[in-house]
């Protein structure tokens, strides 16, 4: 199981493993902790314009690993910080509740109800609210003690199985999308390893009752396993102060009974001893149920992972097979396209051909027909025309030359085998117009 939960991090998230997308750009305006840019993406899909969770969800697509460590600096004026006044004198005013705490931090949030004798206060940091609690407790006030303790976090919740990957930064950044989250613990062993547990304080009692209802009735999965995780408001309990012996009443019958005697050990064979032995053989069996339920549950548990586990790997496989079918459907694709282009560039080269011999034809047979022109010119008494003069120069250098030395007259205008070639055209041309009349 270790094994499988050290392969965690090294996985994609989980909506990429499972068909989801897997990119995202961290919370706009949250004062949470900062995902790593260049991961995340933008919300997508018709429901994440209507619903707020899932459009700040939608940013949170993709990995979470390499999350900004929080400050150390606390936030102020949240609700641990909050707290409870009692045994107030029924002419108490406002000034004087908040002159009585501002000696010991900035105070927000004054609320005084002084038919009942009691007010709520909020100081700016946790620290200054145990410093009043321990001052002001206690304190005499106008012949009544005033009682002082930290006030009930309505805002608060108590978050369980996740896994142990999750640290306070994700699990602040999971549950922003909610509202504003003041604080996010998650709860350690004594050598510092998680228990899959946390507590997730907001600022608004709303926020926390959206983040319980909507983990209640879905299904809100914080890493790559998909094991949703289990939201209940958190147990107050007061493990500072406790309960002092001033709480009770001395003349309470109940009280007075229960302490008549004080603390001993049982001796063997009295009645106390059998009754106490009774006690403990329950305890025994309680514990010893409490510890098959929780092997028989974490038994559960791990045949549940294991059987994800196995569905997970069928399914990468099945997303692989449709991946290598969908590129070889591409690749069959591409190549018939290769082919079509081929053949159009066939098709085109033949028809480029086709063009050419035909344009070939049609220049010969004009050439044949003005050869024809020509001959019957010529028998109608007309001679062809002239060859131009460097023709002729031309020809009577070659002339010339087969017949071993250089042709009469030749480099010269005038000169074309021993004929005037003016003499030559004039003559021509009165030739041309004789036949024309």
């Amino acid at each position: 199981m270790n094994d499988r939960m050290n392969m965690a991090p090294a996985q994609s998230a989980m909506g990429d493993r499972w068909g989801g997308a897997g990119e995202s750009r961290g919370l706009p305006a949250r004062d949470s902790p900062q995902p790593p840019k260049g991961r995340w993406e933008r919300p997508r899909g018709p429901m994440a314009a209507s619903d707020p969770v899932l459009e700040q969800l939608s940013y949170l697509r993709g990995p979470t690993t390499g999350l900004e460590t929080r400050t150390a600096e606390p936030k102020k004026f949240t609700g641990r910080c909050r707290l409870f006044v009692g045994n107030l004198p029924s002419n108490f005013t406002e000034e004087q509740f908040r002159k009585l705490f501002e000696n010991y931090g900035e105070v927000s949030e004054i609320f005084l109800n002084t038919s009942k004798g009691f007010g709520f206060v909020k100081l700016d940091t946790r620290q200054n609210a145990e410093a009043a609690k321990a001052a002001l407790d206690f304190m005499p006030m106008q012949q009544k003690p005033l009682r002082v303790r930290f006030a009930t976090h309505t805002a608060a919740l108590k978050v369980k199985n996740f896994s142990q990957w999750v640290t306070n930064e994700l699990l602040e950044l999971a549950f922003s999308v909610f509202g504003d989250v003041e604080r996010a613990v998650v709860i350690v062993d004594d050598r510092g390893r998680s228990v899959g547990e946390g507590i997730v304080e907001f600022s608004r009692k709303q926020a926390a009752q959206q983040a319980l209802k909507r983990c209640s009735e879905e299904c809100f999965i914080l890493t790559s396993t998909p094991r949703p995780v289990v939201v209940e408001p958190l147990e107050q309990r007061d493990e500072d102060d406790g309960l002092p012996e001033m709480n009770f009443q001395p003349n309470n019958k109940q009280y007075q009974k229960e302490r008549e005697a004080g603390p001993r050990l049982a001796e063997m064979g009295s009645f106390e001893y059998e009754f106490a032995m009774r006690w403990k053989k329950l305890y025994e069996d309680e514990r010893a149920r409490r510890d098959q339920l929780e092997q028989d549950i974490l038994s559960c548990r791990r045949s549940l992972e294991d059987q994800v586990e196995a569905l997970l790997y069928e399914h990468e496989a099945n997303m692989l097979r449709e991946k290598l079918r969908r590129m070889e459907e591409q690749s069959s694709l591409i190549a018939r396209e290769r082919e079509m282009r081929r053949e159009e560039e066939r098709r085109r080269e033949e028809e480029r051909r086709r063009r050419e011999e035909a344009l070939f034809q049609q220049q010969r047979q004009e050439d044949e027909m003005r050869s024809r022109r020509r001959e019957e010119e010529f028998r109608g008494g007309v001679p062809p025309p002239p060859p131009p003069p460097g023709l002729l120069a031309m020809a009577a250098y070659e002339s010339g030359y087969r017949d071993g030395a250089p042709p009469g007259g030749a480099g010269t205008a005038t000169n074309v085998d021993g004929a005037n070639y003016s003499l030559y055209l004039e003559a021509w041309y009165k030739a041309l117009t004789k036949t024309a009349t």
